[in-house]
């Protein structure tokens, strides 16, 4: 007999994110060594012990490295070299606060990158999705750059036009800065922030990891990350950037950043090293789920409006995991409906019978000020509801599937008899 879970808080609604929530950290970290090792080029044994030892104790300096791993200094920077290259790895420099009458010490610090790690397994979803885009000659540009982790741009002169494209795509970016610097937070800073408009005093928007920090440090300035040419310069991408009204003070910085790497000898003046850009390939796939989600719960034609919002709002979308897209008029969704060979067809009045459908239970998108969003979060937790009641069908039985349905959409603990009597 299948046993349940009752949770420790009864009075905390149960849901499928909390469940997810739950997962232990080290089998998070098993999941992140199982798939290095599946990968030829990090499956190395020694490679996996260095991997293992960041993943355990989070990140470190390269002698606390070599003290845990018991490795040789030259085995351990190897190693780093090799999970650098395959994205799995991102150092960092971190100011510390000195002792009393002593000036704060900056370390150099190497952590994992959990996500990079994970979505190994999703490589061949990164090919398909290219494939359905882009000719062969682009796929096999993407499978190298995936299989090698980092190139230049020196060796692909014949595909200048292909790697143009996937550029303009974001399907490539370029690479991070090399070890960005985390300076101490100031006061402000490191002051909990309330949310806007949130009923209880006690409600805080939570601070950023040191993950979260050294990735948006790392990352380069929009001008740069995006922009490909024959043979860049730094000067001309200088120029680019402070010309640029929208470039703020940290996007200039991170330029001073690049140009000491190179000042420095760690990057060649003529070499810009490219890579995969996960994040795009992400919010792709999350977008196709929305989609499916809708086109399942509704219809065809509510599944092309919900993509024309997508392809609307997709420019003002800087993060994957936003909760909601920005606001978009009747109008401006209805010209980005007309543009599609589904949608030409479409008057304004029957798209917005479409939105008024969309925004009814379970809504999609809200609606504010004759104003529509879509509701990411909303959409992601029915999509993985969906998900979960097929696998309980699939695998426990219909009788099974009505009673999880049941306490699903309760959202609350249930008395047995109760379950029976209504199941």
């Amino acid at each position: 007999m299948a046993r349940l879970y009752v949770p420790k808080n009864p009075t905390k609604p149960f849901s499928i994110s909390t469940a997810r929530s739950r997962r232990s950290k080290p089998k998070r970290q098993q999941w992140c060594l199982n798939t290095a090792s599946s990968t030829p080029f990090t499956s190395s044994p020694i490679t996996l012990k260095v991997c293992d030892c960041l993943l355990k104790k989070g990140p470190l300096p390269l002698r606390e490295i070599v003290r845990y791993t018991e490795l040789s200094e030259t085995l351990v920077r190897n190693c780093l070299l090799v999970l650098i290259q395959h994205n799995c790895l991102q150092p960092f420099l971190l100011e510390e606060e000195g002792g009393f009458g002593e000036v704060n010490k900056v370390s150099s610090l190497y952590m994992v990158l959990f996500d990079n790690v994970l979505h190994r397994v999703r490589f061949s979803k990164f090919m398909a999705i290219v494939s359905q885009e882009f000719d062969k000659l682009c796929v096999d540009l993407i499978e190298t750059l995936l299989q090698h982790g980092r190139l230049s741009s020196g060796g692909m002169e014949a595909l200048q036009e292909n790697m143009h494209n996937l550029v303009m795509a974001r399907y490539v970016e370029r690479c991070p800065i090399t070890e960005p610097f985390l300076a101490l937070p100031s006061e402000e800073e490191a002051a909990p922030v309330r949310r806007r408009g949130a009923k209880s005093a006690k409600a805080f928007l939570e601070p950023e990891t040191l993950e979260q920090r050294v990735l948006v440090a790392a990352v380069p300035p929009e001008g740069l990350r995006f922009s490909f040419e024959l043979n860049p310069e730094i000067g001309a991408d200088r120029e680019k950037v402070e010309n640029n009204s929208s470039s703020n003070i940290g996007d200039k910085r991170k330029l001073d950043a690049l140009e000491s790497d190179i000042d420095g000898g760690v990057a060649d003046k003529q070499v810009v090293l490219w890579r995969v850009n996960f994040e795009e390939f992400i919010r792709r796939l999350r977008h196709k789920i929305c989609i499916e989600t809708v086109r399942t719960r509704l219809d065809d034609e509510a599944a092309t409006v919900f993509t024309a919002m997508l392809d609307a709002s997709r420019s003002e979308e800087k993060k994957i995991k936003t909760a909601s897209s920005v606001p978009l008029s009747e109008n401006s969704i209805y010209a980005e409906v007309i543009k599609s060979e589904k949608g030409r067809n479409m008057t304004l009045d029957y798209v917005i019978s479409v939105l008024v459908g969309l925004s009814s239970s379970p809504p999609f998108v809200r609606v504010v000020d004759n104003s529509y969003s879509i509701d990411f979060k909303h959409t992601i937790e029915v999509a993985q509801t969906d998900e979960v009641e097929s696998i309980v069908y699939k695998k426990y039985g219909k009788d099974a599937y009505r009673m999880f349905r049941l306490l699903s959409k309760a959202g609350r603990l249930l008395e047995t008899d109760k379950v029976i009597s209504l199941n």
